[in-house]
């Protein structure tokens, strides 16, 4: 148990300190707390003592020593509080420390696609706060490489081209890359939305994101040739499953993507 650890950890505080095992001793409280804090179930919910407790011992371990692990214990101590208690200020702290740890790693080292994520995720609330561009930039960018470094897990995968889709979808409001981010996020988002789970508000949301990315991306193709291309595209990527979600939530009028019988390029029923 999570609270014994802790409990027992503690009680070594006084043969620890000033000692050479003193960082392990600090870098193991904090990952009890932490493991206790975001555990499934938290007796007497989320303490802000632990997590307070957590972040000194980890800015402890950082004022002497200034490497990737360190950087990375304080990141994420604070998006775990941030996470519990909505400070804005965690959440900088968080931004900031996590970046700082990814740009420390070497070629192989230690930065998973689930820390990616994590910093991708702070970066698209604040950016929800703020409207500052550049946080959408560095989200997307992180998201990316969650995606990249998820391996063969479908799960993760499906969640992460939710996520960067809509993303993509935010920032293609801008001039200057709307018709690539139109592109990739439609994309994203074809492949998602069959495999969202239904009644899911996310499947809602998906659609009808999707078909306002379809109607741009018609726009932006302009000549029949390539709105039969996009047509094509959009039965075949989405099947029927798809399609069916996309004509009873979308707003859009995307009815050329939603044909009573949907063909595909093959010619071969799915």
């Amino acid at each position: 148990m999570a609270g014994d650890e802790i409990a027992w950890l503690r009680a070594r505080r006084a043969e620890m300190t000033g000692t050479d095992r003193e960082p392990e001793w600090r870098r193991d409280l904090v990952d009890a707390i932490l493991r206790r804090c975001t555990g499934d179930d938290v007796p007497g919910g989320v303490s802000r003592a632990d997590l307070d407790e957590a972040a000194d011992h980890a800015g402890w371990l950082l004022a002497h020593d200034c490497g990737q692990w360190s950087f990375s214990l304080v990141g994420r101590a604070h998006e775990v509080r941030w996470e519990a208690f909505g400070d804005p200020a965690d959440r900088d702290v968080a931004i900031t420390m996590l970046s700082e740890a990814d740009d420390l790693r070497s070629e192989n080292a230690w930065f998973s696609a689930a820390d990616h994520a994590a910093l991708g995720e702070l970066l698209l609330s604040r950016h929800a706060d703020r409207g500052v561009p550049y946080d959408l930039d560095l989200a997307i960018d992180r998201l990316r490489a969650a995606l990249d470094g998820c391996d063969d897990d479908e799960r993760a995968a499906l969640y992460l081209r939710y996520r960067l889709g809509t993303a993509l979808a935010l920032r293609a409001g801008r001039r200057s890359t709307a018709g690539t981010d139109r592109r990739d996020a439609a994309n994203l988002l074809a492949r998602a939305l069959p495999h969202l789970p239904e009644g899911d508000p996310a499947t809602q949301e998906t659609a009808l994101t999707l078909g306002r990315l379809l109607q741009g991306m018609e726009v932006d193709d302009g000549g029949a040739g390539d709105r039969d291309e996009t047509v094509e595209w959009t039965r075949r990527v989405l099947g029927e499953h798809g399609l069916a979600i996309l004509r009873a939530y979308s707003a859009e009028p995307v009815v050329w993507t939603v044909p009573e019988d949907p063909l595909h390029p093959s010619g071969e029923s799915q």
